[in-house]
């Protein structure tokens, strides 16, 4: 499984993608911070966003990189398989915002939803009849960090809560 997150400049239609993660695993994550000086048009910013994720634009301009270069590596990495997200609606809009405004088909990777991935084994994991049932009593265990690379690591340890902690549907309690 593959499972990507995006942190973003705001939630407004001229948002752009300033952070991304990805891995297959726990040990594989990537993260890369976005400079938007690269990318004509990449002007927006919230302070509320800000306030969320603490990334700094300054930070964006020292550390960030070209998000060509991203984009390149994300379609020659993720291009054509199944990629996960808790929010594919934004994530797919930054996913598209990048790939397009860095030259690619933005339809080459597919964001999919994490949480009907897990939608089936929700109802095994005792006290559990929703996702967010789930997500209450995980985020006891953990909450998420919003960052890219730790969204992305708190993703993979929710996956693996479900499973260590799902009833077999065929056995019943154990």
């Amino acid at each position: 499984m593959i499972i990507i997150d995006f942190e973003a400049s705001s939630l407004r239609k001229k948002s752009h993608p300033i952070e991304v993660a990805w891995g297959d695993g726990p040990e594989t994550i990537k993260s890369f911070l976005l400079n938007p000086d690269y990318l004509q048009g990449w002007t927006d910013w919230s302070p509320k966003s800000y306030e969320f994720h603490g990334i700094t634009r300054a930070e964006l301009r020292q550390s960030g990189v070209d998000p060509r270069r991203v984009a390149k590596q994300m379609v020659k990495e993720l291009g054509n398989q199944t990629v996960y997200s808790d929010e594919p609606q934004y994530d797919n809009w930054w996913k598209h915002r990048l790939l397009a405004d860095s030259g690619y088909d933005p339809s080459v990777i597919q964001i999919r939803d994490l949480t009907l991935y897990l939608k089936h084994r929700i109802q095994t994991v005792p006290h559990c009849k929703t996702f967010n049932d789930l997500l209450c009593s995980f985020e006891c265990v953990e909450p998420p960090q919003h960052r890219a690379a730790s969204d992305v690591l708190w993703l993979f340890r929710l996956v693996e809560y479900v499973e260590q902690n799902s009833r077999s549907q065929s056995g019943g309690d154990s």
